[in-house]
């Protein structure tokens, strides 16, 4: 089982480089004290010619070749020839470090990996850390003696391996291929578009020409609500890379004797034979919401997903119907190969092996029984273009046909040219949708009965976003004729799927355990002064359980009781409740009670953290904003003492002493600080905290007041839509006719590659573009930096237009603005409404706008004496 993560919280530093590395997930680089990075031996790769490899791109899927989405390059790299060792305590730490310009992503295939107990291995980005594989160790070994990797969204990363140092001499670590990433996962490398070519072909084709994203036509599998049958396999379904550089869909596949063997099926056309142990599958690659169908938020690109499987063992295929050579006979060019995939899935995954229909037989597929239902009708889940999942749906039974070589081999479904209107996509609901279809990198994917059965692997065909009619169509290899392949254990699936030869034609899936459940609420807080505290039990089976499930909690602390009404659940019995009793007798302090349901093959274990509280008794200390403080920011932040035993803080901020008049209120806060918002400029404002546990609140903390300085922020955390020169507006209102005799601007976003950016500053009539797209026309595509926290002041010596720094922020300091600057407001009023509008001008790197303010320097009014005369001149 192995994790690839993004690290989003401040990673915590490594004390003492010779601890264990068992007991430690972060890279002992990370904690400083190691040689400078730039003194570590690497490689850097040239940018890729993206004109050439776009045009070989069409054509290959055209031709029905799998979506490729990185270029390899040979390495003959080693631990012991090759990188640099140092020596920290008792561990060796060995790095070496690749750049690709201008890559999208990199990732590696290690053709001989080996380590030794005490060793680790780790591929990170190597500025930012922002993306993180490993630990390898000698756990992740496998017979092929293999490791192929994740993706790291960077052009720059580091490979990292610490060991015990009596142990450096067993490292065996061979770096065969770098692979270098220009498309796939919601990004691509600058330039890349697939040219406007009159290619024709059997093959899938992309709805976007640059692959930045799947159409914005198909459908989250997030749109369906929860007791919709289609989850089931849903959970069954990943994208995956082969060898590191080309991408499909696959899906696992249930057997007769029900083991949970990691069958893993796709198209022999990804070539998954030529190296087995090159397969990385990525589950549970989805939107947590449903995006409407066809609008610009279905476009929005997500992070991949933190989970992996890397590397399998070839079992079956048939043959390849798009390959001349390989399709001699079409009446077996199924397109369909069965792999058995590494390692065991982590429970959290929650993962199905889907049931399976190898009838001859036709499926009968229909609308279903309202505008709002997919009832009856059949469907694909796959990930086009290597993006989140996606579920397309047919209306009518399939027909039988070939694709390119293949002979009566496949099932040619044809695509519901409306749609259901699911029930979680998003008020207001649109009256059609335009019709789902599948892309490149949605190839091996499943086709599946109204069932939920899996009858066959996608090939190809011609449909794509906007397709209507014939073309509003895919074939998909059957596996009727998979079952029997030719004859043999290599070329039929029988042997794998049927291992207790039962003859089935059809059975059901099952789930990482045959039922699940939760717990409402998920936690418990509660005060010593009760003598019980309950949750509720909530279970769900899969079809087809009758199963008698026992109820179990361990971990309750002594002397409390723990029980269930009722103990054990049979379907279709979904619910019990959870009592923890005899609390009078505990000490206060945090809990974890471990819930188990159990039939005696299968257990499902859940945690259920459990705090017991005693009455908060002591007073608080504020810490900042101190009492009294002046030219406080309009957004302070304000921090305090914890107190003993409090679970949670609420801030009050108020323009008076006695809170009559509360402007900003938060609850629920579990740290100690809390940024307030929506301040105004020089007032004087009052604060309290209140904390709170199980039991109640505590005394209220004594009142601190500040005054704010002349600053107004606006507090703006939206995504910039992505090569959407409109941009995005953020508006600030006031009502202060004071004259302006300067202006400041600051503006705080969070983005990748920041010469897409543009920032406009307007006021009725006046308009200045203070940043736009730094470092264009000067380079085709500006600054590559990330990220912006920068002051724009027309005084400032430094251009923000050629401020490029390499290490994030890309734009950060006081910088001048772009010609006409803010000198154009200089001299009107400070009221009337200020806008703000944030826009991103190239595709593939994307952002959130987070903050902007103004720091207006106000001209001093005329002086008026009290008699209303002017000072006589």
């Amino acid at each position: 089982m192995l994790k690839h993560r993004s690290i989003i919280a401040s990673l915590l530093l490594v004390s003492g480089l010779a601890l264990a590395a068992s007991n430690d997930t972060t890279p002992l680089g990370f904690a400083g004290g190691l040689r400078a990075v730039d003194q570590v031996a690497g490689t850097q790769l040239g940018a890729l010619d993206l004109a050439s490899i776009a045009e070989q791109d069409a054509q290959r899927e055209a031709s029905g070749q799998p979506m490729r989405f990185a270029i390899a390059h040979d390495s003959t790299l080693s631990a012991r020839a090759g990188g640099t060792w140092e020596q920290r305590g008792d561990r060796s730490i060995w790095r070496y470090r690749v750049q690709a310009k201008g890559a999208a992503s990199l990732n590696f295939g290690f053709t001989h990996f080996k380590l030794p107990a005490t060793a680790r291995l780790f591929i990170y980005a190597t500025q930012d850390h922002a993306d993180l594989a490993g630990p390898y160790s000698a756990a992740t070994h496998n017979a092929l003696g293999q490791l192929w990797t994740p993706i790291i969204a960077s052009d720059d990363v580091t490979i990292e391996l610490d060991v015990a140092s009596s142990e450096r001499d067993r490292v065996e670590l061979q770096l065969g291929k770098i692979n270098q990433g220009y498309r796939g996962f919601g990004t691509h490398s600058k330039g890349y578009a697939q040219p406007a070519m009159a290619v024709h072909g059997e093959g899938k084709s992309a709805c976007s020409p640059d692959a930045i994203m799947s159409g914005a036509c198909n459908m989250d599998v997030a749109c369906m609500d929860s007791a919709d049958p289609w989850n089931n396999p849903r959970r069954s379904v990943g994208a995956y890379t082969m060898s590191g550089t080309d991408t499909c869909t696959g899906s696992l596949v249930n057997n007769t004797s029900g083991d949970r063997s990691m069958l893993f099926i796709t198209a022999s056309h990804c070539q998954v034979v030529n190296n087995p142990a090159g397969i990385v599958v990525y589950w549970n690659y989805e939107s947590p919401t449903c995006r409407t169908p066809g609008t610009s938020a279905n476009s929005q690109v997500l992070p991949r997903p933190s989970s992996t499987s890397s590397g399998s063992t070839f079992l079956a295929r048939t043959r390849n119907p798009f390959s001349s050579s390989d399709c001699t006979n079409g009446a077996v060019c199924s397109d369909t190969t069965l792999v058995r995939l590494n390692g065991t899935p982590d429970p959290a995954w929650n993962l199905y092996w889907a049931g399976w229909d190898r009838s001859t037989t036709a499926a009968h597929c229909v609308p279903g029984p309202n505008a709002s239902s997919d009832v009856g009708e059949c469907a694909s889940i796959h990930h086009p273009g290597v993006d989140e999942k996606r579920i397309t749906f047919v209306q009518q039974d399939f027909v039988l046909g070939g694709i390119s070589g293949g002979s009566n081999t496949h099932w040619h479904a044809y695509w519901d040219p409306t749609p259901p209107i699911l029930p979680n996509i998003p008020a207001p609901q649109p009256t059609t949708l335009p019709p789902g279809v599948t892309e490149p990198g949605s190839s091996g994917s499943p086709l599946y009965n109204a069932s939920q059965r899996f009858v066959g692997v996608l090939s190809g065909g011609s449909s794509a976003c906007g397709a209507t009619g014939e073309n509003l169509s895919d074939y998909y290899g059957q596996l009727a004729v998979a079952w029997n392949g030719e004859g043999t254990t290599t070329t039929r699936m029988k042997d794998w799927l049927d291992p207790t030869s039962s003859g089935a034609t059809s059975i059901d899936g099952v789930g990482m355990a045959p039922f699940t459940f939760t717990l409402t609420p998920s936690s418990v807080a509660v005060c010593n002064t009760s003598s019980s505290a309950s949750v509720t039990l909530n279970a769900s089976y899969d079809a087809g359980y009758s199963g008698t499930v026992l109820l179990v909690a361990t971990g309750n602390p002594t002397p409390s009781t723990a029980t269930f009404t009722p103990s054990m659940l049979v379907p279709p019995a979904a619910s019990s409740v959870f009592t923890l009793g005899g609390l009078s007798g505990v000490a206060p302090g945090s809990y974890n009670v471990t819930v188990t349901a159990d039939d005696g093959t299968d257990s499902v274990s859940k945690s259920l953290p459990f705090t017991l509280s005693a009455p908060l008794s002591g007073s608080m200390a504020l810490v900042a904003p101190t009492d009294g403080a002046t030219g406080v920011g309009t957004n302070p932040t304000l921090s305090w003492s914890a107190l003993a035993g409090a679970d949670s803080y609420t801030v009050e901020v108020a323009t008076d002493a006695a809170f009559a008049h509360i402007v900003y209120t938060q609850s629920g806060i579990t740290g100690t600080s809390q940024a307030a918002s929506g301040l105004s400029p020089t007032t004087t404002y009052y604060w309290r905290v209140k904390p709170s546990n199980g039991c109640g609140d505590g005394s209220l903390s004594p009142v601190f007041h500040f005054t704010t300085a002349n600053i107004i922020c606006s507090t703006v955390n939206q995504a910039i839509p992505d090569n959407t020169p409109a941009g995005i507006n953020n508006t600030i209102t006031l009502s202060d006719s004071s004259l302006l005799n300067g202006l400041t601007v600051s503006i705080k976003a969070n983005h990748t590659w920041v010469g897409d950016l543009k920032f406009t500053l307007s006021k009725g009539a006046t308009s200045s573009a203070l940043i736009d797209r730094p470092g264009v026309p000067g380079s085709t595509f500006g600054c590559s930096g990330d990220n912006v926290d920068v002051i724009l002041d027309d005084a400032a010596s430094s251009p923000v237009e050629t401020t490029c720094n390499s290490t994030p922020p890309a734009l950060s300091g006081t910088l001048s603005p772009n010609a006409p600057g803010l000198a154009p407001f200089v001299g009107q009023t400070l009221a009337g409404t200020w806008t703000m509008n944030a826009s991103d001008n190239a595709g593939g790197d994307t952002g959130t706008f987070l903050e902007w303010c103004l720091i207006p320097q106000l001209a001093p009014s005329d002086v008026i004496f009290q008699d209303g005369f002017d000072l006589a001149p």
